[in-house]
């Protein structure tokens, strides 16, 4: 430990002991100790008996709800992110038309090596999900060299990644059309992207939950008796872990209530086994509304464009066209800037008003 930090930390009158004293610690504490039901093991347990008090740990929220500083840091974050990603799509994009091979790994590799390139890049938040055509519909595919398949032919490409940052994090999934994708396949897109944006716009009370918000993503797909079997969002930590509680969007009774300054993913999906997957994510951090006291909504942090040609305009109200215009005109507007020409053209093509 840096001895700075470690000076710090005992003018605060905490001690510093290796991790596997913890056990003789605990025998040997006096009085009640406190610890989290839901985090403590049973063997840390044994050893308090009688003097262990159950207390809800307040970390959890305390890293949860971010600073306005985390918050402003994020959104920085976001457009490098952005610029990777946008790399990745136009690579892609580029690589098919030329006929180079493309295959899983080489595109999981890829996003690593473009994030990579950025600054303050700590590593990926977490294995990629590059899974093509049927893979795409593993919802926690890994690929490695023996599964990994080659890009090519008529399917989709569902990417799902994320990057560390030392002053961020970010997960995002965008599902791409390779070859000509089916009336099918475009209808489906269109409801998960409607299940998107419904969620993005929600206008809701001090107090609610992610439960309570969970069927807006899923409504447009039940009403054509389709479904996915995964929550829609998860808290996101900052410069920290991907996943992070203890705020939820799921079917799952969990009950935290969304606060201002949270950060969650808003990702629905659609799945047909063995043939392809479709999943949309973004992320939103939970913000007050000015206009409407005692209310919260979502502002949209990830920066990257939705594929225009998988899109069916006729099932779009115009309210759901103004908002991917909206958050197009975002996205360019940010990260242009960071563009050389060629991927400036490309990315005011993606952009496009619908």
């Amino acid at each position: 430990m840096d001895p700075a930090l470690a000076s710090a930390l005992q003018d605060d009158r905490i001690d510093l002991a290796p991790y596997s004293d913890i056990f003789d610690a605990l025998k040997d504490a006096k009085g009640s100790v406190a610890s989290d039901p839901g985090t403590l093991n049973v063997a840390a347990a044994g050893k308090l008996d009688d003097r262990l008090r159950s207390v809800a740990s307040p970390v959890k929220l305390w890293k949860a709800v971010k600073t306005g500083s985390e918050l402003a840091s994020t959104r920085r974050v976001m457009e490098r992110d952005g610029v990777a990603m946008v790399k990745l799509l136009h690579w892609i994009e580029k690589s098919a038309a030329s006929g180079d091979s493309l295959d899983e790994l080489t595109i999981s590799n890829k996003i690593t090596e473009l994030r990579s390139a950025g600054n303050s890049y700590v590593g990926d938040s977490f294995p990629s999900i590059v899974g093509f055509a049927g893979h795409g519909a593993i919802v926690h595919y890994r690929v490695d060299r023996e599964s990994s398949s080659a890009v090519e032919g008529n399917g989709l490409l569902l990417i799902d990644s994320g990057g560390q940052y030392a002053d961020g994090t970010t997960d995002i999934t965008r599902t791409l059309a390779v070859g000509n994708p089916s009336p099918e396949q475009i209808d489906q897109f269109t409801l998960v992207l409607k299940g998107n944006i419904a969620l993005s716009s929600a206008v809701f009370p001090r107090g609610t939950t992610g439960l309570q918000l969970d069927t807006l993503a899923r409504l447009p797909l039940w009403n054509r008796g389709l479904n996915y079997g995964h929550g829609t969002g998860h808290g996101v930590g900052f410069a920290l872990n991907v996943h992070e509680g203890p705020q939820s969007i799921s079917t799952r009774f969990i009950d935290q209530q969304l606060l201002a300054g949270m950060i969650v993913s808003n990702e629905p999906g659609f799945y047909a086994e063995g043939s392809h997957g479709i999943r949309i994510e973004n992320l939103e951090a939970v913000v007050d509304l000015e206009d409407r006291p005692g209310f919260l909504g979502f502002e949209t942090l990830t920066l990257c464009p939705i594929e225009l040609e998988m899109i069916n305009r006729k099932l779009l109200t115009e309210e759901e066209v103004l908002w991917i215009n909206d958050y197009h005109q975002m996205v360019w507007k940010r990260l242009s800037p960071e563009l050389d020409s060629d991927l400036r053209l490309w990315l005011q093509h993606k952009t496009r008003k619908l």
